[in-house]
């Protein structure tokens, strides 16, 4: 079996196939794929630390450590207990980027593959160089299952009539489609119904068109309910087996769940967000494992202008000092992911030192008040977040501009370079 074309002619009723694939995927990316994440060739708006002129251009960037997200993997692998990771890169890896985020993470021994939410998603990180195996958690059409599948991108499904639809896909390619079933224990979002899910498997599994790789359930982060829906999805488990039915690679733990109810770790675990440095909920969870910021904001120094006494910034006259004082202008706002509200909230850090926001976060502008000394010059490098300071961390600039890391995060406007260091 080929590495690179995972889920071409694969035997029936193969438990560990997928746990299997991710590990010839490892071996892959210890010769190529972890220097395909580092150095292929990029698209337009993903850069790696080599990019000639990069440090040229004044506008915005976001800059993807790989030792972050290196630390990060450990860290969830070990809370794991050594299991593989199915690590989830949704949403444009949470905004900062699939195409960037996606490879990078692959790249690392201890993530057996890649789970997302978009056919988009799946098909922008094949082609960006991501071999393992790729699971998209949504129920699709015909045609884009066809397209996954040319793509060796593992659908899920769990709707009534997702054998019909696979069957006739499994038609059109002229072989099976290997498929992941998802199990609602609950949280009722998506998922096949638990209370009806074992004839819609029996079908599944007995069917000549359709490959079962995989099954896995999605948690509510309600411990108590938690064990209510393990406890379902095990009465399912426990029936597949007492009648051989073959349920594939089993994962159920998201961030929450891996810290929190280790007992459902399963064959793979499902982190999304511990991957990016965000801890969940609960007591003890900082001492559990050492995360790590796993992105910075940054641009350049613009403009430097002295006020005057009297002298004015910003729109409505919004920064007036009282006495005489350095300014600098940041070519980044709102419209790039630094919120409005981070004026005269938060700081910004230039060549080891913090500097306040002042005069407003507008849609492309940012103004910061630099004192009475001229400390900063056009095109110095300007941090407004990252994992430089306490003061500029991701969670400490969402708490102080009254959201949430995710939202910080997923506010990254996409059209900003991410360059991989």
């Amino acid at each position: 079996m080929e590495p690179s074309t995972p889920f071409v002619d694969r035997p029936p009723h193969s438990r560990r196939r997928f746990l299997e694939l991710a590990g010839s995927a490892v071996a892959l990316a210890a010769t190529a794929g972890c220097a395909s994440a580092g150095s292929r060739s990029t698209s337009a708006s993903t850069m790696v630390a080599s990019d000639v002129g990069f440090g040229e251009r004044f506008d915005p960037w976001i800059e993807i450590d790989r030792a972050a997200y290196r630390q990060n993997v450990r860290e969830a692998a070990r809370l794991a207990g050594g299991r593989p990771i199915l690590a989830v890169v949704k949403n444009n890896a949470y905004g900062l980027g699939d195409e960037a985020v996606g490879p990078l993470l692959a790249s690392f021994p201890e993530v057996g593959g890649i789970a997302c939410v978009r056919v988009e998603e799946a098909v922008a990180m094949r082609e960006a160089g991501v071999t393992k195996p790729i699971v998209v958690m949504s129920e699709e059409p015909e045609d884009a299952i066809v397209e996954m599948v040319h793509h060796n991108v593992l659908p899920s499904v769990w709707l009534d009539d997702a054998l019909a639809r696979l069957e006739r896909v499994a038609r059109r390619l002229g072989r099976r489609v290997p498929v992941q079933l998802f199990i609602d224990t609950g949280m009722n979002r998506e998922g096949m119904p638990f209370r009806r899910a074992r004839p819609w498997i029996e079908e599944m599994c007995a069917s000549d068109s359709v490959e079962v790789d995989g099954t896995y359930t999605m948690f509510s982060h309600d411990l108590d309910f938690d064990r209510e829906q393990l406890a379902r999805f095990e009465a399912i488990l426990a029936w597949a087996r007492d009648g051989e039915l073959d349920l594939g690679t089993l994962h159920a733990s998201p961030t929450v769940e891996l810290f929190h109810l280790p007992e459902a770790h399963y064959d793979m675990v499902r982190p999304g967000n511990a991957l990016f440095g965000n801890y969940p909920s609960g007591e003890g969870v900082r001492d559990r494992a050492d995360l790590r910021p796993v992105f910075r904001l940054r641009t350049r120094v613009a403009r430097v202008e002295r006020l005057e006494t009297g002298d004015s910034a910003g729109f409505y006259r919004s920064f007036t000092p009282e006495r005489p004082t350095w300014i600098a202008l940041l070519p980044i706002g709102r419209t790039d992911g630094y919120p409005s509200a981070a004026n005269e909230t938060c700081e910004v850090l230039i060549k080891g030192r913090l500097y306040p926001v002042k005069g407003g976060v507008n849609s492309a502008h940012a103004i910061i008040e630099i004192g009475e000394e001229k400390t900063v010059s056009v095109g110095d490098i300007a941090t407004l977040v990252g994992s430089d300071h306490p003061s500029i961390l991701p969670h400490e600039v969402a708490r102080r501009t009254g959201t949430s890391f995710l939202a910080l995060i997923q506010g990254m406007n996409p059209r900003l370079p991410r360059r991989v260091v």
